[in-house]
C-alpha cells in the first residue's frame, strides 16, 4: 500500500513557480504518520497584494528562508514513493512542476489525486466543495490559507470520505467513486479526473447516437430544442476530444449556463473537459465565461448584474497583473477540439 502525501502550496504571486510555503501531511492507510511545513524564499521576491491578502505571507517573512533548490532534497525524500493529494490538485501540481522547472530539478513520475473530486463524489448534494465549505460541513477547525493547516483539513476530508464508504485504501475509494489518478512528470502533468458513466456509455456505443438533420421544404433545418441540441453538441465535443482534457488546469467561473443546458449540466460539461469550475473569481481564475439563462437563452437582469460585478473584478485583477480572460460562449467553444464545428452541426448532417 502506497503512503499518501496530502500537500498544499501558497504562492507569492500569480506565477505558478512562486511557491512561498508548503505543507505536507503523510498518511499510511488513512492514518496520519507525519506533518511537515516549509517557508520558502521564491526566486523572484515579489508578493502581489492579492496573494498577500489571501495568506498573509510577505517578503519579510521569507527573505531569510531557503530557496526551493535548497529544500528540494528534504521535500523529495518526504514525497518519494507517495501518491500526492491536494484540494484542487491541478493548482498544486502546477506549482510543484513549475517551481522545480525554475531550478532545473527533475521530478516524478508521481501519481496525484484531488480531494475536491473526492468531496464531490462523497457529498454530491452540497452546493460548494471548496475546502472552506467542506471544513464547515464536516466541522473541521483550521486556519485557512496556512499551507499545513490546509493540508491537514484536506487530509481529514479524505479520512471522512473513506469512512463514509468504508474504503480500506485509496484504490478502493477511487474505484467506488469512479476517479482516475493524474500524474506529474518533469515536463508535463496529467490531471486527475472523474470518469462519468454517461461518458463511458458514449465511448462504448456501437450505433451512432446522432440523428441526421431534418430539413423543411424550404431547405432550412428544423430547429431543435435548445437543451437537446446542447447535449448533442456536448457529446460530439467529448468524442472529438478522444480522452484528452483541453481545459485541464484551467480555473473557470461560469456566469449562467452554456449551450442551452441547465446549470448542473453546464458545469458538468466543463469539468469533463478538465476544468475546475469556481463559484467566484479568485487568484487562481484564468477564464470568466459569460453564459446565459437556460430558461430563455438570454441574459436575465440578475445575470447581467452578476456579470457586471464579475467583469469589474476581472478588470481589477488584470490591472494587478493576473492573467484573466473574459470569454463568450463562442470564444469558449473555440478553445475546444472541433467546438465551433459541433455547434454549427457540421457532424450531424
Amino acid at each position: 500500500m502506497q503512503p499518501l502525501a496530502v500537500i498544499d502550496f501558497e504562492t507569492a504571486n500569480n506565477q505558478p513557480g512562486s511557491a512561498c510555503q508548503l505543507g505536507i501531511v503523510l498518511l499510511d492507510g488513512f492514518q496520519v504518520v507525519g506533518e511537515y511545513k516549509w517557508n520558502i524564499r521564491p526566486q523572484r521576491l515579489y508578493f502581489s497584494p492579492s496573494c498577500v491578502a489571501v495568506h498573509g505571507i510577505t517578503a519579510k517573512d521569507v527573505v531569510d528562508c531557503p530557496t526551493w533548490d535548497g529544500l528540494w532534497g528534504e521535500i523529495n525524500r518526504v514525497l518519494d514513493g507517495t501518491v500526492i493529494l491536494a484540494h484542487n490538485a491541478g493548482f498544486d501540481a502546477r506549482v510543484l512542476s513549475s517551481t522545480c522547472a525554475l531550478y532545473d530539478l527533475a521530478i516524478g513520475p508521481i501519481d496525484v489525486q484531488c480531494t475536491r473530486l473526492i468531496a464531490k463524489k462523497a457529498w454530491p448534494s452540497l452546493r460548494s466543495h471548496s475546502l472552506a465549505s467542506m471544513a464547515d460541513h464536516l466541522s473541521i477547525r483550521f486556519e485557512h490559507h496556512d499551507a499545513l493547516e490546509d493540508a491537514k483539513a484536506a487530509a481529514t476530508l479524505l479520512q471522512e470520505a473513506a469512512r463514509r464508504i468504508d474504503a480500506k485504501d485509496l484504490e478502493q475509494l477511487e474505484s467506488e467513486f469512479g476517479l482516475e489518478r493524474g500524474r506529474i512528470w518533469s515536463d508535463r502533468i496529467k490531471h486527475p479526473r472523474s470518469i462519468r458513466r454517461s461518458r463511458k456509455e458514449v465511448v462504448c456505443e456501437v450505433e451512432p447516437r446522432y440523428e441526421k438533420k431534418v430539413f423543411r421544404r424550404d431547405g432550412n433545418p428544423l430547429v431543435q430544442r435548445a437543451d437537446v441540441r446542447g447535449k448533442r453538441i456536448v457529446e460530439e465535443i467529448l468524442n472529438q476530444c478522444e480522452g484528452e482534457l483541453p481545459l485541464a488546469d484551467k480555473h473557470i467561473v461560469l456566469i449562467g449556463t452554456i449551450l442551452g443546458l441547465d446549470r448542473e449540466d453546464s458545469v458538468g460539461f466543463l469539468e469533463q473537459l478538465g476544468a475546475n469550475v469556481q463559484s467566484s473569481v479568485n487568484m487562481q481564475t484564468q477564464y470568466v465565461v459569460q453564459g446565459a439563462s437556460a430558461e430563455v437563452g438570454l441574459m436575465t437582469e440578475a445575470l447581467q448584474a452578476l456579470g457586471s460585478r464579475q467583469r469589474s473584478e476581472v478588470e481589477r485583477r488584470k490591472g494587478e497583473g493576473q492573467p484573466l480572460h473574459l470569454l463568450s460562449q463562442r470564444q469558449l467553444l473555440a478553445l475546444l477540439p472541433a467546438g465551433l464545428q459541433a455547434a454549427r452541426g457540421d457532424f450531424y448532417g
